[in-house]
């Protein structure tokens, strides 16, 4: 089965938007409550960062999936060397951290893939 090009945009928005509502998850899982004003304004701008992205990927901005490929370039490593620790501090907080990163990651292979070509019609004479 091939997605159109369409649907794979709208599928990969809408992964991205539940990353970013288990990212909020992950938030308060790991002690949202007593964050620092730091860490809570740094959430604040990856959720914003992320929503705008979606919004610009259903948008059909192909600049959007380059932005969210560098950014997964620049978040998986951390993520992947701290997830250890998150999961000894909070199983459910390192079981969403690898959802969020799923999600991403999915979504990007899905912006990535050729779409779907319509068969070339011959010249009917």
């Amino acid at each position: 089965m091939t997605l159109s090009s369409q649907s794979k945009v709208n599928i990969a928005s809408g992964m991205i938007r539940v990353s970013a509502v288990l990212y909020l998850v992950y938030y308060y899982l790991n002690g949202g409550r007593s964050a620092s004003f730091q860490i809570a304004l740094a959430t604040c701008i990856a959720l914003g960062i992320l929503l705008l992205l979606a919004l610009f990927i259903r948008r059909g901005y192909k600049w959007a999936k380059w932005l969210l490929l560098g950014l997964l370039i620049l978040t998986i490593t951390p993520d992947a060397i701290n997830l250890p620790a998150t999961f000894k501090a909070n199983f459910y907080a390192g079981c969403i951290a690898v959802i969020i990163d799923l999600l991403q990651i999915g979504a990007l292979v899905l912006l990535f893939m050729p779409g779907k070509e319509k068969p070339v019609a011959e010249d009917a004479e």
